[in-house]
């Protein structure tokens, strides 16, 4: 399949601006703003935190595990904001609660900002990895630099506690509980995914980061539930002319 032909199923890059216009769904003014400086502004205050240049929207959200993709970072951040509200909203209907969206938002926005900064291109510029001197962990780095832009206490806590019973602490609200699930849900998910598309790059002999330009691993992981690993298969021998490829080169020798 020539290259023209695979931009029908180039995979969605969502842009700084979907931040923005999520951020501006916060209805307190004073909390908003904070919220939309910060997106504008991540670099750490702390003299010895060096700039990775390297952009939220071209951020992966890890290096090997959910996400790892260039644009990873900002596709998580959209979607674990995203369920964390659609949670919020069946709560509110099926017990009559009062959930804070302001602060699930706020929350969802900055819970893995601090991830560029841990990281770096790798030599080939094909991908990434950490950089040599660790900064801070990233959770540690953005709760430092939350107390440090003055957010309020229940954004923070929220923040903290996203890691669920694996951080280093539990959340104590209904919110924190809610972000913590919805972040686990968005990685759990995509990290089942990652591994089905490298098992298919395998089988198909191409770098998985290809796979990952055109499309998310999610609907790779769609695909084979509904169409079966070979046809899968077939379908990406299709899209990156592996077939094609392999017959020029035994063609020439």
């Amino acid at each position: 399949m020539e290259d023209g032909k695979k931009t029908e199923y180039k995979r969605k890059r969502y842009s700084f601006e979907d931040l923005i216009a999520l951020a501006e769904e916060i209805k307190d003014k004073d909390l908003r703003e904070k919220v939309i400086e910060f997106l504008k502004n991540p670099l750490p205050t702390h003299k010895d935190i060096e700039n990775t240049n390297i952009p939220i929207e071209d951020s992966p959200a890890s290096i090997r595990w959910h996400h790892k993709y260039k644009g990873g970072l900002v596709e998580h951040t959209i979607a674990t904001t995203k369920i964390a509200l659609k949670i919020a909203e069946a709560l509110e209907e099926v017990y009559g609660l009062n959930i804070n969206k302001d602060v699930l938002i706020a929350g969802g926005l900055l819970h893995d900002i601090m991830k560029p900064f841990n990281y770096i291109e790798d030599s080939e510029g094909e991908g990434y990895d950490h950089i040599p001197k660790f900064h801070l962990e990233h959770l540690t780095l953005a709760v430092a630099e939350l107390y440090k832009r003055d957010f309020p206490i229940e954004v923070i806590k929220v923040v903290a506690s996203h890691h669920g019973e694996y951080g280093s602490m539990k959340p104590d609200s209904i919110e924190g509980w809610i972000l913590h699930y919805a972040d686990t849900i968005d990685a759990s998910l995509n990290d089942i995914a990652i591994r089905i598309c490298q098992a298919r790059a395998r089988d198909i002999g191409v770098d998985e980061g290809e796979i990952y330009n055109l499309f998310t691993p999610l609907k790779i992981y769609e695909m084979r539930v509904k169409e079966g690993k070979d046809r899968l298969k077939e379908k990406l021998n299709e899209i990156f002319n592996v077939e094609g490829e392999k017959e020029e080169e035994n063609s020439s020798e």
